[in-house]
């Protein structure tokens, strides 16, 4: 079996849940966590309709709702599945071919966004070839999966605002590194096209500087939440 955690926040805006949902409730082997920061939008109530469970986690960080639902799951293969990206069901079954329970394995699907332009495509080019295959980091649009082996290790994502992804990928590259499925993990441009895509562009470069410079994750989170609330209030 499958677990899949989705940690969401206000995502009806994205127009994500729809496509997202319809494929996961296609699934044969899978059990589907939502793991809720406190949407006031209709998030939850959508999700409910579609049978989901949700954990509730009013306030939370992403990383926060992670490690919950990682915490209830009972899957071989467990799927931290980004709230606005879209993986096609044969890909999704396709894990617990790939993967077994007591392999000690983790990686994620090949990154796309939703929106064409030259500077979308290198900035995936850069993700799937640069970032995953040469430097082993990850981030969560790419739905990174791991091993109940993993999970049994104890491995937990710290709990910061922001990057929490970058710091899980650090954890897992301690065990081995990622596997990079050929399968597209489709991903909503939403902050490219709301804020300008240079102007997004750029501020993601300043925030990896300042990650590395290792200003407060809070503050960091701030710049990149503002004017969309995406991940957390």
């Amino acid at each position: 079996m499958i677990s899949i955690i989705i940690p969401t926040f206000n995502e009806m805006k994205s127009g994500f849940l729809a496509p997202i949902f319809d494929r996961l409730g296609r699934l044969r082997h899978a059990e589907v966590f939502a793991v809720d920061g406190g949407s006031t939008d209709g998030t939850t109530e959508f999700i409910a309709g579609h049978g989901v469970s949700i954990l509730s986690l009013p306030g939370s960080s992403r990383a926060a709702r992670l490690n919950l639902g990682m915490d209830q799951s009972q899957g071989d293969v467990l799927l931290l599945h980004h709230p606005r990206t879209v993986i096609e069901v044969n890909a999704i079954e396709e894990l617990l071919t790939l993967v077994g329970a007591d392999q000690v394995a983790w990686g994620g699907y090949t990154h796309q966004f939703d929106h064409v332009h030259p500077l979308l495509r290198f900035t995936s080019w850069y993700s799937n070839h640069v970032r995953c295959d040469r430097s082993g980091i990850l981030y969560l649009d790419h739905c990174i999966f791991l091993s109940r082996a993993v999970k049994l290790s104890g491995i937990k994502i710290p709990d910061v605002d922001i990057f929490e992804d970058t710091e899980l990928s650090k954890l897992l590259l301690r065990l081995g590194k990622p596997v990079r499925l050929p399968a597209v993990a489709l991903t909503s441009a939403i902050r490219f096209r709301r804020n300008g895509l240079w102007r997004q562009a750029f501020l993601n470069q300043l925030l990896k500087i300042a990650y590395h410079l290792r200003l407060p994750h809070d503050v960091l989170n701030h710049f990149y939440e503002k004017g969309l609330s995406l991940n957390k209030k």
